[in-house]
């Protein structure tokens, strides 16, 4: 028997062993928003942060939302619910009065079980409205803090910490340190600071004298008053459809084939690591009547490649990039640190009624040095220079039981790009979702987030339809279809292209306690051969294919079973196809009696190159995120254990180890290891008070 029948035998009969423990169940509302994470994330190629989404998420875990009292603003915030179903579960009270019981739920259209099982954890139903009357002396008593410490560490050595010669390697050790104050009243007051210190940066020595590479801080009210927002320190800013300003997760095609309106938050808290893009400064939003103000205002220090210094005023002239990846191990890499200093200003209007609200958003940016990029084709149409500025207006507004909603912007070069949606419920079995965007090739906005096939909102003009299906009892179809056109050359794209993709999902789920599903998705996108070709439009189609069957099913009061197995399929152009599959097993285990909660994945997976690599996210600890690629031949294996020693005090570690079989150096340049494991250990406290 090889190798990789063993493991697949072991995946058999861990399930064979634990599936006799029983059949009851007690739910566990941090699997819940897991659940939520992962499937937002399912089809995600990075390490994105979702540090504002759990937040808001486990908020109201603690803090359900009474569904009397919720507008769509509150609604917004549980994620997982359309427009549609906010617009018909405020329709739903307005003609029926105060709901009585939580399942009333299931007489407002668009409310099927498995949204209705989804949203349990978040709201709840009563008559009592909790008096709003905020005392700063409350707020000091009343108020949850929270601590957090964190360090991780590669066990293998990489190549940058054992050079001999310091400028040829990284400067600091390999471990990573992350540190996290968090206080919060009732969603009326909260602060923080974060702070960071990646692996290779120094730590309180040669150029880092100062500890942490990085220090975040925050302070924001809401709701009190005639202040809807009031924020001092770092925050994000979320407006409209993301075209002129949407910092933070920008999240974009995913299963859930209804949810493409952007919920625009307008000003949030910052407390994640990402070194760049974010704001830092103040910013307010004052509410009147049907109008919502905001004026805002950021200066800080950004990454850049330096090009040129004036010698005499010692000040950065040039630059030919923006840095974002917030890492500075090396001299290159700390010479890049705060290289230029960024000025942002701008305000947003917004109206609104209960079936319409528009918007006005409007932001100034300056640099402290001109960008100049190396021109070639494909980029000569992109930002250059100091200062930038975008304009732009928003709309969302209801025609019986379609909901429209789109932005429309403007960049200081007078490009104009837009977006238009609409969700509507055909029956109440079937929705639909229709959106168009266009972004030329010349729009210009380095904050923007919207949704795209490419990172950025330029060069794209696209059509995508989402339809969600109910047939039956306890099936579920969702499938999706995104068409696009890039009208200018890109990166590794030598003339005009297109692509498109698209995905069905089949889910069932029998019983409270076991669910699957099945999905299929196909994208097709034109590039250039890797040759030289005879014709700058000679392109050939990369066709890339994954097929997942899914299983989540919930055996005992205390333990879960999770298996996945996942096949994936390439070919460029008229090169032979290329494979490859992923199968594993995961267990979580909390004991009844002992605070004690297990996450276990074993892994096996196989593909022939990095084009058929396949992402699966992790359970991880707390406000850590990892989706790896599964890639070449080997196995995996985690496991992630939270023990609370206290009821103020939790403890994390995490181990997690990557096998390959095919392998005798894993990475490249400073990151590379001899062997052929990849092995790494986190360990976090939490202390509540």
């Amino acid at each position: 028997m090889n190798i990789i029948k063993k493991h697949i035998l072991l995946i058999i009969l861990i399930n064979i062993s634990l599936v006799f423990y029983g059949q009851e169940i007690i739910n566990e509302n941090q699997a819940v928003i897991e659940e939520i994470i992962e499937e937002i994330a399912s089809e995600s190629d990075e390490e994105l942060d979702y540090t504002s989404l759990f937040d808001d998420l486990n908020y109201f875990i603690n803090n359900p939302l009474n569904l009397n009292f919720a507008n769509e603003t509150d609604l917004e915030k549980i994620q997982i619910l359309t427009e549609y179903q906010i617009k018909s579960l405020l329709y739903y009270r307005k003609n029926n009065g105060n709901f009585i019981s939580i399942y009333e739920l299931q007489l407002v259209d668009g409310y099927t079980p498995d949204i209705i099982q989804r949203i349990l954890p978040f709201v709840m139903v009563s008559t009592v409205l909790e008096k709003d009357d905020f005392k700063f002396s409350r707020a000091i008593k009343y108020g949850k803090h929270q601590v957090f410490i964190r360090s991780q560490q590669m066990l293998e050595e990489q190549k940058g910490y054992i050079q001999e010669d310091d400028s040829s390697g990284y400067l600091g050790n390999n471990i990573k340190l992350y540190t996290k104050y968090k206080y919060n009243y009732k969603n009326k007051i909260a602060w923080g600071f974060t702070s960071e210190k990646d692996p290779g940066e120094e730590f309180f020595s040669g150029k880092q004298q100062n500890g942490f590479d990085y220090y975040s801080a925050h302070i924001q009210i809401n709701n009190i008053g005639r202040i809807k927002t009031l924020s001092l320190g770092d925050y994000q800013l979320k407006f409209g459809q993301g075209l002129a300003v949407w910092s933070g997760m920008a999240s974009g095609k995913s299963s859930y084939v209804m949810d493409i309106k952007k919920k625009a938050q307008g000003i949030k808290k910052y407390s994640s690591t990402d070194e760049n893009k974010f704001f830092r400064g103040v910013a307010t939003t004052i509410t009147h009547e049907d109008f919502d103000f905001t004026v805002f205002f950021s200066k800080k220090k950004i990454d850049a490649n330096i090009v040129l210094i004036d010698t005499i005023a010692e000040e950065v002239q040039t630059i030919s990039s923006l840095q974002n990846t917030g890492y500075h191990r090396t001299y290159n890499e700390i010479d890049d640190k705060d290289a230029i200093g960024e000025t942002l200003f701008g305000g947003n209007i917004s109206f609104n009624r209960e079936k319409y609200k528009i918007g006005l958003t409007y932001l100034n940016y300056n640099f402290s040095a001109d960008l100049k990029k190396t021109i070639k084709p494909y980029n000569q149409f992109e930002f250059q220079g100091s200062s930038n500025s975008n304009i732009s207006f928003d709309y969302q507004f209801a025609v019986k039981d379609i909901y429209f909603f789109g932005e429309i912007a403007h960049s200081k070069n007078n490009a104009i790009a837009y977006i238009n949606g609409a969700t509507t419920n055909l029956a109440p079995q079937v929705s639909l979702s229709v959106l168009h965007r266009n972004y030329p090739r010349n729009y210009q906005a380095y904050y923007s987030g919207s949704f795209s096939e490419n990172t950025r909102a330029i060069n794209e003009n696209g059509l995508y339809i989402g339809t969600e299906i109910h047939p039956i009892k306890k099936w579920k179809i969702s499938a999706y279809f995104d068409t696009y056109k890039f009208p200018w050359l890109k990166f590794g794209v030598n003339s005009p292209s297109h692509g498109y993709d698209y995905l069905t999902q089949i889910d069932y789920f029998p019983t409270r306690y076991l669910s699957m599903y099945i999905r299929f998705k196909n994208e097709i996108k034109q590039k250039s051969p890797s040759s030289d070709s005879i014709s700058i439009n000679d392109l050939i189609d990369d066709d890339k294919l994954k097929l997942r069957y899914h299983i989540s099913y919930k055996v005992s009061e205390s333990i879960t079973l999770k298996n996945r197995i996942e096949i994936s399929k390439s070919q460029i152009g008229d090169n032979d196809k290329e494979s490859g599959y992923l199968i594993y097993q995961d267990v979580q285990y909390s004991p009844l009696t002992f605070p004690l909660k297990v996450s276990f994945r074993y892994a096996v997976f196989d593909t022939d190159s990095y084009d058929t690599r396949i992402y699966a996210y992790e359970n991880d600890i707390l406000y850590a995120f990892s989706i790896p690629a599964y890639y070449s031949k080997g196995t995996r294996m985690y496991i992630t254990l939270k023990y609370s020693v206290l009821d103020n005090l939790d403890v994390w570690f995490r181990y997690a180890q990557t096998y390959f079989s095919d392998k005798d150096i894993i990475g490249t340049g400073l990151n590379e290891i001899q062997g052929n494991t990849k092995s790494e250990v986190k360990f976090q406290i939490r202390y509540k008070f």
